[in-house]
């Protein structure tokens, strides 16, 4: 048996005295990850399909704005509603759009405007509505000039645009997972190994016992590497937990919970490249979480590093919705953390590329070597202060 796994056996040992670090790994990841999984997606699509059937809260301002109240209130899309001041209305969530009819100008056309809110979703969806009643108006009065004329007015259309949505249900299904799964991959990595990384740290050196481990036998590196894998065992449990559990629940609950044409389901490749991404990056952060308890001398200190590392982690990952054209940029996959969570979300599209995910582990990997040796040096430096 090797120094480190002998020093790693006995880390674990003491870990495992403590029943933190398995409810944070294997408990609260099992109950977690199908309400992720499922549950979140089905919110986000029932959100959806509920704004785009609920008829938008319409106000007017000055006039029925040219009859698109009134149309779209005959079609359903709208519900009329009174307001002493429709712009305060809209900003108070009373009503979701307010129609301002500005007349006309010379001989253009009559302009309504449309005043929206767009921190709302339902006001958005409400201006889309507005949109399509307007111009099905529009045509409307185009056909009928064109009628008056004698002429016909299919005869007069030019271009026709049908927008279709190429995506399959599977990758519909992939992006809902990627808009909240990332997140709670990264940040549940942390959790899995803080219990572990605090009590083999800071945990050691205020029970005393970390002066006699650094007077044994064993170098500086076994040491560190030893507690290094104690760290990262919790952390690998929670998240081989965290997609198992993941993956069962997308077979199982799909079906009854979400609808075509979403498919909420996680492919077995891409669960094993979620693995091989996940791993990198859960050595990096058990590394790093390490090396912060070493070099801490209390465990109220500790604890303050570890809510650095927290906001460290959960900003690039919070970022990688809006990196919009710069997620393709390759320089930005050289960036630890945003790497992984741009990863976690190709293969949960399945976008990713082979050479990407194994670039992006390999470069994981070589910041937990140095992360590790960190450790070390902060070893040699309580051994030397001794």
């Amino acid at each position: 048996m090797t120094p480190a796994v002998a020093v790693f056996r006995k880390e674990l040992l003491e870990v495992a005295r403590d029943r933190r670090p398995f409810v944070a790994a294997i408990l609260l990841p099992a109950v977690l990850m199908p309400v992720v999984v499922l549950v979140m997606p089905v919110l986000a699509r029932r959100q959806q399909a509920f704004l785009a059937e609920r008829p938008a809260r319409i106000a007017v301002a000055g006039g029925d704005a040219t009859g698109l109240a009134a149309r779209g209130f005959n079609d359903g899309a709208f519900s009329l509603v009174s307001a002493a001041n429709p712009r305060a209305a809209l900003l108070t969530g009373f009503v979701d759009a307010v129609l301002v009819d500005e007349g006309q100008e010379g001989r253009g056309p009559r302009v309504v405007a449309v005043l929206f809110d767009e921190t709302r979703p339902a006001s958005q969806a409400a201006a889309q509505k507005v949109t399509r009643v307007a111009a099905s108006v529009v045509l409307q009065d185009l056909e009928a000039a064109a009628r008056g004329q004698g002429l016909d007015p299919m005869g007069l259309i030019r271009l026709v645009v049908e927008p279709r949505n190429v995506a399959t249900p599977r990758r519909m299904g992939g992006a809902l997972l990627g808009a909240a799964l990332p997140f709670f991959l990264a940040i549940w990595l942390l959790l899995g190994g803080q219990h572990a990384a605090l009590d083999v740290g800071v945990g050691e050196r205020e029970r005393g016992s970390l002066e006699a481990l650094l007077v044994a036998p064993p170098s500086r590196w076994a040491i560190a590497t030893g507690k290094f894998l104690s760290v990262l065992a919790p952390a690998a449990l929670a998240l081989v937990v965290m997609l198992a559990a993941g993956a069962a629940a997308a077979r199982v609950g799909a079906g009854w919970l979400v609808s075509e044409p979403v498919e909420v389901a996680i492919a077995p490749a891409s669960l094993g490249w979620l693995l091989l991404v996940g791993l990198a990056l859960a050595g990096l952060l058990s590394a790093v979480q390490l090396g912060v308890s070493l070099a801490a001398t209390t465990l109220r200190e500790a604890q303050q590093g570890f809510t650095g590392l927290y906001l460290l982690v959960a900003i690039p990952v919070m970022l990688v919705p809006f990196l919009g054209e710069a997620g393709h940029r390759p320089w930005i996959w050289a960036v630890p953390v945003l790497n992984a969570a741009l990863a976690f979300r190709a293969i949960l599209l399945e976008t990713a590329s082979p050479p990407a995910l194994l670039g992006t582990a390999a470069s994981l990997s070589l910041l937990t070597a140095a992360a590790v040796a960190w450790s070390v040096r902060t070893l040699h430096r309580a051994g030397s202060s001794k």
